[in-house]
């Protein structure tokens, strides 16, 4: 890639992904560097505003630890995660809007009985949630699940917490 200018450089970029075995893979990353080569051009983006970026993203990196996950929560601030999550529902017509289920969502938690206090003497301003699942027709639908988990005073979240 010696003697290239900036449209010739994707191109050549794109050709040095040519035997990735995953043509979905090869595909995605296709996408991505066009997407970014074309972001650089439209904004004539400069070092030193490539050079934030970069240290934005290595530092959103270093904030990560097993029990917290910053590049979700960038997905989310930045509208991807919901972005996905449309793409991928959009036979729902009719339905409730789908959403993701947040950066902080840690999977399976214990079963608790209705009425249930989720709170495990977490001090803060007690929340109550009430819901009902139903098919389109407005039909409940038998043995649905619920899912809740919220932040407690200071903004976090049980997964975020050293004790739990």
């Amino acid at each position: 890639m010696a003697n290239f200018n900036e449209h010739d450089l994707t191109d050549e970029v794109i050709r040095s992904f040519a035997d990735t075995p995953n043509k979905r893979l090869k595909f995605l990353i296709e996408e991505t560097v066009k997407s970014l080569h074309d972001l650089v051009r439209r904004t004539e983006l400069t070092f030193e505003e490539w050079n934030q970026a970069i240290e934005f993203l290595t530092r959103t990196g270093q904030t990560c630890t097993p029990l917290r996950q910053e590049f979700i929560l960038l997905s989310d601030v930045l509208g991807v995660s919901m972005l996905v999550d449309a793409v991928n529902h959009r036979e729902r017509e009719g339905a409730t809007e789908t959403t993701v289920l947040g950066p902080f969502y840690v999977g399976e938690h214990r079963v608790t009985p209705h009425g249930a206090d989720i709170s495990d003497g977490i001090d803060g301003e007690v929340m109550f949630v009430q819901s009902r699942v139903t098919d389109l027709a407005g039909k409940p639908l038998a043995g649905a699940e619920i899912d809740v988990w919220h932040a407690d005073d200071d903004g976090f979240y049980d997964s975020q917490k050293a004790d739990y």
